[in-house]
């Protein structure tokens, strides 16, 4: 059982010209399955290998169970890491569950019977004969990951281990290794950049920036409902979150062609100051037929996603949002929409949440 602390954690691979991460703060409980989210090159693998041992932070220190293991080799850290791209040897399945072993001083038949658990828990025990090399994309990554497990290692990393296998195997993975996660009690970071991956994996989401910045550390329900920066909320949902860009006036915000009146809530910033305004595609308001209170929108283009959802997308003058609707609304052209004041978060001109 092994807790986590990233402290401090800052990296650069060019002598600080450029970061890859920087301040990174993040603490994994022992036993609980994390997500790493964020775009390509947002320095998601770089924290994954600062924790393994593989690399040493140029910045900060990393404790595991408040020893500093920022020193340690990997060697020294009992944690597996499974890559994007499944690693297998060209031998069987059970030769290569019982590779990790091989320097392990325990009996024969207690490698064997590690073996033989493992391939039970991962669904591969009628593969033990097969030769590794030559199965599919899915059941070589059960193999990689059977490597990790038979070590009894504290800590599994794993580094976009479905993005290389068949969409419709990569569901039952999951679904294997958070069940391996909850019966065997591993601590489990799993670094991906899709959302519908980390949301549904990850008891807790770090979700980092472009630059190398964490930007929130929290529940599915924290970082949808109330993101911290204006980038959570455009890349957490489909479609993500509009964000509109006005300005601070007595009665609310000015964004352009209307106004957003605010009758419950006063901004922490000055009046004319920069303010990002976001509402959730959801929780915008519509109206077929002009209504009171509501501002008319040209309808750009209708996105029909099945099952009677519709995502419209809208425009006013230079204000483009895109709103959800369940109604039948073929061949509309124009609609009048709403934006309530209890959905909407508020964004300063960096992006940081302030309302």
């Amino acid at each position: 059982m092994t807790k986590i602390t990233l402290e401090n954690i800052s990296h650069s691979y060019d002598g600080g010209k450029t970061w890859a991460v920087t301040d990174i703060n993040l603490v994994f409980e022992s036993g609980r399955r994390y997500a790493l989210l964020g775009p390509s090159g947002c320095g998601k693998t770089t924290i994954l290998k600062i924790i393994c041992g593989a690399l040493r932070p140029t910045k900060g220190q990393v404790y595991f169970n408040d020893v500093n293991v920022t020193d340690y080799p990997p060697e020294r850290r009992n944690v597996a890491i499974v890559f994007q791209f499944p690693v297998v040897y060209r031998m069987s399945v059970l030769k290569n569950l019982l590779f990790p072993l091989m320097n392990v001083d325990i009996p024969k038949t207690e490698k064997l019977k590690k073996a033989y658990h493992v391939a039970e828990l991962l669904g591969i025990k009628n593969l033990l004969d097969k030769p590794a090399h030559r199965l599919g994309l899915a059941d070589k990554q059960r193999v990689s990951i059977g490597r990790a497990l038979v070590r009894d290692v504290d800590v599994i990393l794993l580094d976009e281990p479905m993005s290389s296998i068949e969409p419709d195997k990569r569901y039952e993975l999951k679904r294997l290794l958070m069940e391996i996660s909850k019966d065997m009690k591993k601590t489990m970071i799993f670094v991906t950049h899709d959302q519908t991956e980390a949301l549904t994996f990850g008891e807790k989401i770090a979700v980092m920036s472009a630059n190398g910045r964490l930007l929130q550390f929290g529940t599915f329900e924290e970082i949808y409902h109330s993101p911290a920066h204006e980038f959570v909320g455009f890349f957490i949902g489909f479609p993500g979150m509009n964000i509109i860009e006005g300005r601070v006036i007595k009665e609310g915000v000015d964004l352009g062609p209307f106004k957003l009146t605010l009758k419950e809530r006063k901004l922490p910033l000055r009046i004319g100051e920069e303010v990002k305004v976001g509402i959730r595609p959801e929780h915008v308001r519509i109206a077929l037929s002009q209504t009171e209170g509501y501002i008319p929108f040209d309808v750009v283009y209708m996105e029909d996603l099945g099952r009677r959802s519709t995502i419209l997308h809208l425009r006013n003058q230079n204000v483009l949002i895109k709103a959800r609707i369940s109604e039948e609304v073929a061949g509309i052209s124009k609609v009048w929409i709403k934006i309530p004041e209890e959905y909407v978060i508020f964004f300063d001109r960096s992006g940081r949440r302030v309302a």
